[in-house]
């Protein structure tokens, strides 16, 4: 897993009435010391994100604002603002996002969703569209998905496309994705896949996911694995373990199975005012590869307000 070497501080523009959240982003280093890295506000309406960087310059990132165009209990259409900035703070090109769910007479849904890339006369350009389809029947949601780009000639063309299966038993669930690619030759080919199986019993969740990609015969060949387990408490607390698997790990020679590369503890625990998330991490010892030494604390969340 990356981790990356700033954090962001999040501010959002809203009316007093609109309910709010605030999390205050804290960093630990190897030595275990407590840092302010940056803070989240959120609510409805949009978002204004300035970043941190290493040497300790807060410049904007990215200011984002959504708002609902349509919505008649048929078709709904949301479109999302995405204005950047470089990293000295200068403002660049922004980009659109249209969103439009429409409710088909046979029960399916469809979403599109167009990609909109703005220049600096003020202009917007279609960069990307995709379609989906969504079916469900007796526990069984079947979704297809095409992605089309523009062309030299100015049309568009496929490029992707992904089939995915979601079957519900009860308490266990199972998603397949397949997702096709075209190659330069115009032939789509299995690109990538991945398969999730996942069980609740007694507030108890695991979650068992497995990546493939495609090798160089065009087979689809295991790259990961995560197993996640979460467990919530009757406080309204909650603790998950995620254990990542690679076909390689740091000190180890690869012997094309998963192995064991990290762990990763969650924490969240309910406050007066919000809720506290802590990120802790273990990783292969140095002098024993097959062992993982301490956690590590990486990250804590203080959140109050409304939190997610």
């Amino acid at each position: 897993m990356r981790y990356f070497a700033f954090l962001f501080l999040a501010v959002i523009a809203f009316g007093q009435q609109q309910p709010r959240s605030q999390t205050d982003v804290y960093t630990y280093d190897a030595n275990g010391r407590r840092t302010l890295a940056g803070q989240q506000v959120s609510g409805a309406g949009g978002s204004e994100q300035l970043v941190r960087g290493i040497n300790g310059r807060v410049a904007p990132l990215e200011k984002v604002e959504e708002k609902v165009l349509s919505d008649n209990g048929t078709e709904r259409v949301v479109e999302k603002t995405i204005r950047p900035y470089d990293a000295n703070g200068n403002p660049q090109p922004p980009q659109r996002v249209r969103v439009t769910e429409r409710k088909e007479s046979d029960g399916a849904k469809s979403i599109e969703t167009q990609v909109f890339n703005g220049n600096i006369n003020g202009g917007y350009s279609l960069a990307e569209r995709s379609q989906a389809m969504e079916r469900t029947s007796n526990g069984r949601t079947t979704v297809e998905t095409q992605v089309a780009r523009p062309t030299l000639n100015g049309g568009l063309d496929t490029v992707e496309k992904r089939n995915s299966t979601i079957v519900k038993a009860g308490e266990k669930t199972s998603e397949d994705t397949l997702t096709y690619r075209k190659d330069a030759s115009g032939n789509f080919f299995p690109a990538a896949r991945a398969v999730k199986e996942s069980e609740t019993k007694e507030g108890r969740t695991v979650e068992n996911t497995a990546t493939y990609v495609s090798g160089e015969r065009r087979q689809l060949e295991l790259s990961g694995q995560t197993v996640a387990e979460t467990v919530k408490r009757a406080d309204g607390s909650e603790s998950k373990q995620i254990s990542v698997f690679g076909m390689n790990a740091p000190g180890r020679p690869a012997t094309g199975q998963p192995m064991l590369r990290e762990q990763q503890v969650i924490e969240k625990n309910k406050t007066a005012g919000g809720m506290v998330e802590t990120l802790s991490v273990r990783r292969p010892a140095v002098d024993n590869p097959n062992a993982l030494g301490p956690a590590q604390k990486i990250s804590e969340k203080v959140c109050t307000g409304p939190c997610q």
